[in-house]
């Protein structure tokens, strides 16, 4: 018996515009678009089922974009099929607005409740910022900080006010 399969066939899912947005890597400002990539498994070259999925928020413009975790991409998603609805002439301006007032809230929920995680878990890194040396902080805060979770720079800039290094407000 003969079977050809593989694995990692893309199938591309747009969702449309979400919000306006200012990309910083093209410089442009425009209403960014929503895409869930799909990779699945294929028998005789059909997709057969999925086993990993993407899901990216990006510029129209240069493709430049940012990677969701699944909770705010469904956040994202809803936005998108509100305004597809509105453009579709389904539902007017206000009931738009009223909707995406909806979403917006549970985003600014979500945010606060992510930012209070962050806060909690930089507590356990305290100890470990305040061996470090001043220039050591600085380098951390000002050119190394993609490299570190957000919770340790919380950490690494509470001990820079403490040590009234810079202003940071």
């Amino acid at each position: 018996m003969f079977f050809v399969f593989g694995w990692n066939k893309p199938k591309i899912t747009s969702y449309g515009a979400v919000q306006k947005h200012h990309c910083s890597n093209c410089n442009n400002t425009e209403y960014w678009q929503l895409n869930k990539i799909a990779r699945y498994f294929t028998l005789f070259f059909i997709p057969v089922f999925p086993h990993d999925n993407d899901y990216w928020y990006f510029c129209p413009i240069c493709n430049y974009g940012i990677a969701l975790e699944n909770k705010k991409f469904e956040l994202y998603k809803s936005i998108a099929e509100i305004n597809t609805s509105f453009l579709e002439n389904k539902i007017d301006q206000e009931e738009r607005e009223r909707q995406l007032n909806l979403i917006y809230n549970l985003i600014e929920e979500n945010s606060k409740i992510q930012e209070s995680k962050f806060l909690e878990e930089s507590k356990n890194y305290a100890e470990k910022v305040a061996s470090k040396t001043d220039s050591e902080l600085l380098h951390i805060f000002n050119i190394d900080r993609v490299k570190y979770n957000n919770s340790f720079i919380i950490a690494v800039e509470e001990e820079i006010k403490k040590r009234n290094l810079i202003s940071t407000d």
